[in-house]
């Protein structure tokens, strides 16, 4: 493997622990750790903080802080990262292709820093910290897709059945609603809104209230810190993203399953892969219900949804030919 390619395997990986880390600060109430960006209480330093720093903001704690500095910092490397990246491929390529998925991380990452301003700032508006979500999991594919180009260009199925690829991107579209549905679920703190399988709160469809769970924008000022929906929004999200899961794992199935009987060994190797991770996303999925929502089970849901995204976009890769002049 050459140098370029382990760079860029070691910026999806730091990537992927960026959205691991994120969740873990998310899941343990610390995304307001720090009340200030890009420092904490006036200090870029995690050391440098002391009990009288926390005179400003009564109920914060060290360990809260410390933890929202780890992951400005990681996602600090990775945008470093990201940017030495671009600048590499900027003179290498002399600007020829200016839509590659090596110059798009760029302003991505800069739209995830002011996501992660505005995070601290609207004081946990959920649409804010779900976009800040999505924008972790679309860097993660840009720079897994443009480790894939790096050093599998060459080992592409040579031909796949008729409206393969687009169905793909069905799935991926599928999979992308699903993964908003989860990050709104959890910024609106709707994760234990139904605790029993297959029921919710003990009847099959519970009392619901769409136009109050889903309005995204709430204005400015209020604190969105452990939530401020009453119980029947809650349930209503939590529902809607259970059901969004049975069309997400019907669709991928579908997908995995044309996939065995149509397309070549390679892509079939691929697909049974994608099958593991998703049963072991249902899986995580399904404790977090009976389970009360384990810390470390709900990271790996984060973690495991990301996974899933790359084995599509894997699948996609391996089944498209593609010119030097695209993505």
């Amino acid at each position: 493997m050459t140098n370029a390619s382990l760079s860029r395997l070691l910026l999806v990986f730091l990537a992927f622990v960026v959205i691991l880390y994120g969740a873990y600060v998310r899941l343990t109430d610390a995304g307001l750790g720090c009340p200030d960006w890009p420092g904490c209480y006036g200090k870029l330093v995690v050391s440098e903080l002391d009990d009288s720093n926390f005179n400003f903001a009564p109920g914060t704690d060290y360990g809260k802080a410390y933890r929202e500095m780890v992951h400005r910092y990681l996602a600090g490397i990775l945008g470093l990262g990201i940017l030495f990246l671009f600048i590499q491929y900027w003179i290498k390529e002399n600007g020829r292709t200016i839509f590659s998925s090596e110059t798009l991380l760029l302003p991505m990452v800069l739209s995830q820093a002011f996501l992660g301003l505005l995070t601290v700032t609207m004081l946990l508006k959920p649409i804010i910290v779900t976009g800040h979500l999505i924008g972790g999991f679309m860097t993660l594919s840009l720079l897994w897709w443009s480790f894939l180009r790096k050093n599998f260009e060459k080992v592409r199925e040579k031909s796949t059945p008729p409206y393969y690829r687009p169905f793909i991107i069905f799935c991926l579209v599928i999979l992308s609603v699903q993964i908003f549905l989860g990050g709104w679920t959890s910024t609106n703190y709707a994760a234990l809104a139904c605790t029993d399988l297959p029921k919710c709160q003990g009847v099959l469809v519970p009392k619901l209230d769409f136009k109050e769970a889903f309005t995204l924008w709430r204005g400015v000022g209020q604190n969105f810190e452990y939530g401020v929906l009453d119980s029947v929004s809650r349930t209503t999200i939590h529902f809607v993203h259970r059901l969004w899961a049975v069309i997400t794992v019907v669709a991928i199935i579908s997908l995995l399953f044309y996939t065995l009987i149509a397309c070549g060994r390679k892509l079939r190797l691929i697909s049974f892969g994608v099958l593991g991770i998703l049963i072991a996303q249902v899986g995580l999925g399904v404790t977090n219900i009976l389970a009360n929502l384990p810390l470390y089970v709900a990271v790996a849901h984060n973690g495991v949804a990301a996974l899933l995204v790359l084995g599509l976009l894997t699948m996609y890769f391996m089944a498209k030919g593609m010119s030097n002049e695209e993505i």
